[in-house]
């Protein structure tokens, strides 16, 4: 047939060729919407679970089992699909372009829904189960780590529940009476939650007895870590239980009291009132009772405390007067500011001994005390990073020395006299007499330059005369000039050179010794005398000039 294509009209040719077309490559099948696919997907979940319930009534032993637990997958899976479905149509209602049809499957699926979560709830809560009194701690892990799964399935369940009543509303339908039953199930499990979790604080506070006494039972330690885990997955259930009544609208006080006590997390729930007054009240109640029952013996306890510590005290000051007199007679040189430091870590250590030693005689076991000070000193270090990096400076600083108080230095960018020190920081004065305080980090990282160091200086000065001027005059008057101040020293010797030829200028360097007190008194006492010998004897010292020659053209 093909051959013989050649010969047909051309007008017929086309026609042809788009039939060929057409039967060669059919048309793509119409994709099906996004609700319908859903819809379908729905149904079809429900004939799988139907199977399997049918399944589950033949099957006996570890196959009833496993069946049992893929039919809840399932019912979990159909649930959330039913609920993407409510949220997609309520969505296509909002935008005004929903199909009646549609809306007819929403409600019908609004009712299955209602349906399977009831089912669901049921059959999860039999799967849950508490571990056996004498069983061991790994298999008691393994039974509560299945039963924290099970709870939290079922509060997901609620949280469906609680969204399909949002969006049965939004679709007209009635949900009055579901919510009155989602908010007595959610009150009852609150309190049964409550419960379990104080009983679970209850049996946690006497593993903790037993581990203290006998701190050799791996049991024990084993329970105790299985219970901790386990308390912790209730106390994050009964949360999730707590923030849907919150969302109803229901009263929860007492359940974020209990929350706040168990899990001793800082909430924005501590800041509403009747919390704050709740736990207020706990504690002193509390408090009242260990008044009432130990009294005597803490007051007993106190008494002895405050005696050790004031005896300490005084102890404290006797170490600070005693280092202090060492270190002054003492032959090492050491900055002042490695003085104080030294007399304060002698006067601290003897006050921290004394307080040690108080709290022992009274009871209190230092092992968790100092294990708490090392976590608190972790923490602490990695927050002030920064600032422990300006400790280390600071210690650099008092180790290798480049200044002490009432030096002069540059630093930092900084330029002014040492005020004072610290491992921190260090505070100047500058010569304005402003006060500037540059971290140590600051100061070690760059270049530091202490002016007053050495016990001498060398005073630079440059003096210029004019070109017509005596230059060995100059260098004599110079010479005289600063032999006459009494501030300059003999040694080392003053040098005065001609060091350059300038443009307007001859240049002379005068450079004299001075101790580092009379630096700028002698500076300007030399430039002072130097300006009025010069006019004395005639010397000038000129000013910037420039020779301008003038060309006249010629007019020829």
């Amino acid at each position: 047939m093909i051959t013989n294509c050649r010969r047909l009209p051309a007008v017929l040719l086309l026609p042809l060729l788009c039939l060929l077309t057409v039967l060669t490559f059919p048309a793509q099948a119409e994709q099906p919407e996004p609700l319908a696919q859903l819809l379908s997907n729905i149904e079809r979940e429900k004939r799988d679970i139907d199977k399997l319930e049918q399944r589950l009534d033949k099957a006996k032993g570890i196959v009833h089992v496993a069946i049992d637990s893929r039919r809840l997958r399932e019912r979990m899976n159909l649930l959330e699909m039913g609920l993407e479905f409510l949220g997609m149509v309520v969505a296509e209602k909002t935008a005004g372009t929903v199909a009646e049809d549609i809306l007819k499957s929403a409600t019908g699926i609004f009712d299955a829904q209602m349906k399977t979560i009831d089912i669901t709830i049921r059959e999860l809560n039999k799967h849950i189960v508490l571990p056996e009194e004498k069983q061991p701690p790994a298999e008691m892990a393994a039974t509560y780590s299945r039963m924290s799964q099970r709870i939290e399935q079922v509060n997901r369940v609620y949280e469906i529940d609680l969204k399909t009543l949002e969006f049965g509303e939004q679709l007209g339908l009635e949900v009055a009476t579901s919510r009155d039953e989602l908010k007595r199930n959610l009150r009852n499990r609150a309190e049964n939650g409550s419960v379990f979790l104080e009983l679970a604080m209850d049996e946690v506070s006497a593993l903790r007895a037993s581990v203290v006494a006998l701190p050799e039972d791996a049991d024990s330690k084993a329970r105790l870590k299985v219970l901790t885990t386990h308390t912790s997955d209730l106390a994050a259930a009964i949360t999730q239980v707590v923030e849907m009544m919150n969302s109803l609208d229901m009263e929860t006080t007492q359940y974020r009291n209990q929350l706040l006590l168990v899990t001793g997390q800082i909430t924005s729930d501590i800041f509403q009132l009747e919390v704050f007054t709740n736990l207020f009240l706990g504690w002193g109640e509390t408090l009242w009772e260990q008044v009432i029952e130990n009294g005597p013996g803490l007051i007993f306890n106190l008494i002895l405390l405050l005696v050790i510590v004031l005896i300490f005290y005084k102890l404290a000051g006797v170490a600070q007067r005693l280092t202090e007199r060492g270190l002054d007679k003492s032959q090492v040189q050491l900055s002042l500011l490695l003085k104080r430091m030294v007399v304060s870590i002698a006067r601290n250590i003897v006050l921290i001994t004394g307080l040690l030693i108080g709290l022992a005689q009274i009871g209190v076991s230092l092992g968790p005390l100092f294990a708490g000070m090392g976590l608190v000193g972790f923490v602490i270090g990695f927050a002030l990073q920064d600032t422990l990096s300006n400790f280390a400076a600071g210690m650099l600083i008092l180790i290798y020395r480049p200044f002490d108080v009432d030096d002069v230095i540059e630093a930092g960018g900084v330029s002014g006299m040492v005020g004072k020190m610290s491992l921190v920081n260090t505070t100047i004065l500058t010569f304005d007499n402003q006060t500037i305080i540059v971290p140590n980090g600051k100061i070690w990282g760059d270049v530091i330059k202490n002016v007053t160091a050495q016990t001498i200086r060398r005073i630079d000065l440059t003096f210029g005369i004019s070109y017509s001027d005596d230059v060995e005059k100059a260098e004599k008057v110079m010479a005289e000039v600063v032999a006459a101040h009494p501030a300059v020293l003999d040694e080392p010797e003053t040098m005065i050179h001609l060091h350059q030829l300038g443009e307007s200028s001859v240049n002379f360097i005068v450079r004299p010794w001075v101790n580092k007190d009379d630096y700028w008194d002698t500076y300007w006492d030399l430039m002072r005398a130097m300006k009025l010998r010069f006019d004395k004897e005639g010397i000038s010292i000129p000013f910037p000039q420039r020779d301008v020659h003038l060309f006249k053209e010629s007019t020829d």
